[in-house]
């Protein structure tokens, strides 16, 4: 019983500070040190996670918390039969003795005449990354005599479904979980809300969030009040705003003297009898119920407040604060875990600077490793270095949440370089375009123009002559190519144009002579100059191609379908090509029954080798990965795999195929588009043909579209060529870490993406590097659950703009229609590619859709992206395969459910769902965070 003695079961705030969480759990280290730095905390204590683990040890608990680890994280039933089993074992044990006695002698140190709060407190929760907002339980109001049984019942919390399946979804072992109690006096509270030190709606750090409401803060978290709501500049103390809410209730200490266990709560729930509550609702006389709560002056005391706690505590925090004779107190404080990271480096200035995503710029918005990061930031800075362009800024680009972007601000300080680039971005991204729009609308001081300054004037000159030296050479072949297309020559592009793409990156890597040189050779500069001088002239006539699609959308406005129809049906477009192969494998497997036979029972590459008909499958999949084996999910992302290393998506598309199509039927589709395209021409040319001018207008019509069709089909080729450049890269860098593997630096090669740039030369170097990569890995994986902004400022605003759709259906999802087209269907959510398939006719709905998704595009209806833009990836090969499409739908994929009925209207850029009872939820799972209405606890 040595263990359990009385030393270490009770500990003060006083005794303790915010590193205690192994003794105190995170909410009473952080009260412990909110008290010692003066903060007006409630004197309390902890009963510490000594208490609790002689609470359950028992062979017993053990085992329970034994099986609990290894159930399925997905296995939600089994999870809460264990869960309660361990409720029941916890809730009927009793303390010793000599705890008992030091808790009581705790409690007859503390004045109170209300009775006490009874806090859960557990070694998991009030962390930077991970909060456990809603999972465990409190008790107000608690006499004396119950204390022990409430402490007790805390403690079982640790063992809630909602805390169970909280751990098993972040990965957090329960066996390395424990729990401790905070109690201290219960304050009767005229006032008490929510402080947020940082906007968490928008995430700006300078903007501090209250919401408040009469009495106990409990009639906010239960839903019961509509709190007043403010914000508070935290630089200036300015009352943003002030919004009164309406509060019919307030919820106040029970005064009965029988009162005896306390109020429970847990998440939103009451569940103990009001009769025998420590606290009970009580309707507000009208003339309160939208009377305002606090003053100006009192916001501003309770924001300073949240300001030392946040400095303190080192993080933005969510504070629960009460009023108590007119002051406030802190009852609790936690870490704001749903905020988007700022942007690093800060800039070197005190002005705001606003950033854009790279990886939406890209459609590809997921978190990379710091590897990846370091070469695109490289390349970045070097292709505004190359051009004059970085020197106005220390920092053109910045991280994170692991992704990239790039800083746009000197853009937006110039009124005519700012509505340019935000209508050229429209064309690519609207919801970027519509976020820089509403935060220099909403700031436009912020973005006053400078004008060129004496001092300046120098360096914008040198710019100008640089960029005007490195396009000179380029523009005569440029103006060549571009009229040669004009007047019907032969298109000046090829494939060998293309592969100059490919080679102005790859060539340096394939060519250095050992595997550090080639590493290093991936982070070379750009060499702009062959690319203006080379690569530029020849793919121009594309850029031409995009501008005759406008000239055509803006000539007939009224027949989207027939304009879209008129770029489809290219045999030699990349994506075509990508997906006739995927057929031509389907159809090879077809006319040998036992390939196709052990393909649809899910035979690996490997297994084919043995059945009759697999080694000519191999044999044209070998051909098929020769020419696009350097693709995959993810492209930009280097750390993820090709499909030549990893054939298992191509392997299930064919599947697909075998099930949902006949012989021959993908060749059938791309002549059918063929076809499509000619009877829209006609109707085109036949539109234009109307009065005395109607066949000069004719001839031009289809001379417009003859050149645009001349032209257009090569729109996905510099992403071919590009990204086999890209998969050179990724081939050095992982020779590279096997390098470092053999020298005992990494465990194993793909370590090296959780490298830095510098860290990986020295490390080549033969220099000792010391890097946590699992704490790195921990990091990633934590930025992937991220929901990353378009738009992000130095103040960590995530900036977030939305295009008007005046027409659309009430409750639709709105975003960017990039395919014309009405279709209903069932939708098919898929977050991860490599092992999905698309049914026939189902609507394919995708965080982002870059081409290493065109094999799902086969038996789609339709589609719906979180991100893209006019000429994204998914956006062509919709409109190359005439399927409606509706991009930038922000959360689509928490929003519609698998086996939900959809109607896109890719037109109108809406999304209806017009059912909410047949979807599945294998996919979904509900996340709890400090802005959810059950953040208590």
């Amino acid at each position: 019983m040595s263990e359990y003695s009385n030393g270490g079961v009770v500990r003060w705030f006083y005794d303790m500070d915010a590193d205690d969480i192994d003794v105190a759990g995170g909410k009473g280290a952080n009260l412990a040190a909110l008290a010692r730095a003066g903060l007006p905390v409630p004197n309390g204590f902890v009963v510490t996670t000594t208490a609790y683990r002689y609470l359950v040890d028992s062979p017993q608990i053990r085992d329970a918390i034994d099986r609990l680890e290894v159930v399925d994280p997905a296995d939600t039933d089994t999870h809460a039969v264990v869960a309660a089993e361990l409720r029941s074992f916890i809730e009927n044990r009793e303390f010793s003795a000599s705890v008992e006695a030091a808790i009581t002698d705790a409690m007859a140190s503390v004045e109170s005449t209300d009775g006490f709060a009874v806090r859960s407190s557990a070694t998991a929760e009030d962390l930077p990354s991970a909060s456990f907002a809603g999972q465990h339980e409190t008790f107000l109001g608690v006499k004396t005599g119950d204390v022990l049984d409430r402490i007790r019942d805390c403690m079982a919390s640790l063992f809630t479904d909602r805390a169970v399946a909280y751990r098993a979804r972040n990965g957090i072992a329960h066996a390395d979980t424990e729990m401790a109690v905070v109690v201290q006096p219960m304050v009767d509270a005229t006032a008490a809300g929510v402080l947020f030190s940082a906007d968490p709606t928008t995430g700006n750090r300078h903007v501090s969030s209250v919401d408040a409401s009469f009495g106990l803060g409990e009639s906010i978290v239960a839903g019961d009040v509509t709190p007043d709501h403010a914000l508070v500049d935290t630089r200036t103390d300015e009352v943003l705003e002030y919004t009164v809410g309406t509060k019919t209730v307030a919820v106040e200490l029970h005064k009965d003297s029988t009162a005896s266990e306390g109020t429970r709560k847990i998440g939103t729930e009451q569940t103990r009898a009001a009769e025998t509550s420590g606290t009970e609702r009580v309707e507000l006389p009208s003339d309160r119920q939208e009377s305002r709560v606090l003053t100006d002056d009192q916001l501003r005391t309770l924001v300073r407040l949240g300001e030392r706690a946040e400095t303190l505590l080192g993080a933005p925090q969510d504070v629960e604060w009460a009023l108590v004779d007119g002051q406030f107190v802190l009852l609790q404080s936690r870490p704001i875990t749903s905020l988007f990271p700022r942007p690093s480096p800060a800039p070197d200035d005190d002005s705001l600077h606003v950033y854009i995503s790279m990886g939406h710029m890209q459609a590809m918005p997921e978190a990379m490793p710091p590897l990846v990061r370091d070469v695109w930031r490289t390349y970045t800075g070097s292709a505004l270095s190359a051009i004059g362009l970085d020197s106005s800024l220390s920092n053109p680009t910045v991280e994170a949440g692991g992704r990239v972007f790039i800083d746009v601000t000197p853009f937006l300080r110039h009124p005519d370089l700012r509505s340019g680039m935000i209508e050229r971005i429209a064309a690519v991204n609207e919801p970027i375009s519509a976020s820089l729009d509403a935060i220099v609308s909403r700031r436009p001081k912020e973005f006053e123009s400078r004008g060129i300054t004496i001092g300046a004037l120098p360096r914008y000159v040198a710019t100008a002559g640089r960029v005007a030296r490195l396009v000179a050479p380029a523009v005569p072949r440029i103006v060549r190519n571009v009229l040669g297309v004009l007047a019907g020559r032969e298109t000046p592009i090829d494939d060998r144009s293309w592969a100059l793409v490919g080679e102005l990156f790859l060539g340096r890597v394939a060519d250095a002579p050992t595997t550090k040189a080639r590493a290093r050779a991936v982070f070379e500069d750009i060499d702009i100059r062959r690319f203006l001088r080379e690569v530029y002239p020849q793919i121009s006539p594309l850029f031409l191609a995009f501008a005759l699609g406008g000239w055509l959308t803006r000539t007939f406005p009224d027949q989207p379908e027939d304009v879209n129809a008129i770029g489809r049906g290219f045999e030699r477009d990349v994506v075509t090509r990508i997906n006739l192969g995927l057929g031509d494998l389907a159809d090879i497997a077809r006319d040998h029954p036992p390939a196709a036979i052990a393909l649809r029972d899910g035979a690996s590459l490997a297994d084919l080798e043995s059945v009759e008909g697999g080694e000519a499958f191999r044999e044209a999949l070998a051909a098929f990965l020769d020419e696009f084996g350097h693709r995959g999910t993810g492209e930009i992302d280097l750390s993820r795999p090709r499909w030549q290393e990893d054939p298992s998506m191509l392997l299930a598309v064919v599947r697909a195929n075998l099930a949902d199509e006949g012989a021959g039927d993908h060749r059938k589709r791309v002549r059918r588009l063929a076809n499509d395209a000619e009877v829209a021409t006609a109707r085109l040319e036949a539109r234009a043909d109307h009065g005395l001018l109607g066949p000069l207008r004719r001839r031009y019509v289809r001379w417009l579209i003859h050149t645009y069709r001349d032209t257009i089909y090569f729109r996905e080729f510099p992403k071919q060529e590009a990204a086999r450049a890209f998969s050179a890269w990724r081939a050095a860098l992982l020779d590279a870490g096997e390098l470092l593997v053999a020298k005992n630096e990494l465990d194993q090669s793909n370590d090296v993406w959780y490298l830095h740039k510098d860290e990986l030369f020295d490390a080549l170097d033969g220099k000792r590097v010391d890097v946590d990569i699992a704490a790195r890995r921990r990091e990633h994986a934590r930025n992937v659950d991220l929901d990353a902004p378009p738009v992000l400022t130095s103040e960590g605003e995530a900036v977030r703009g939305h295009a008007a759709r005046e027409t659309a259906p009430e409750g639709a999802l709105v975003g960017t229609g990039v395919s014309s087209g009405v279709v209903e269907g069932m939708a098919r959510v898929i977050r991860d590619p490599k092992a999905a398939t698309v049914e026939h006719g189902e609507i394919l709905v995708a965080p982002s859709t870059d081409p290493g998704w065109t094999p799902l595009f086969l038996n789609a209806a339709g589609l719906v992206s979180e991100v893209g833009g006019a000429v994204s990836h998914g956006a062509l090969v919709a409109r190359e395969y005439g399927l409606p499409a509706v991009v930038s739908v922000h959360e689509a994929t928490k929003r519609i459910r698998t086996g939900q009925h959809i109607r896109i209207d890719g037109s109108r850029g809406t999304v209806e769902l017009l059912d909410t009872q047949s979807a599945t939820s294998d996919e979904e799972h509900v996340e709890y965070s400090e802005t959810d209405s059950s953040r208590v606890d």
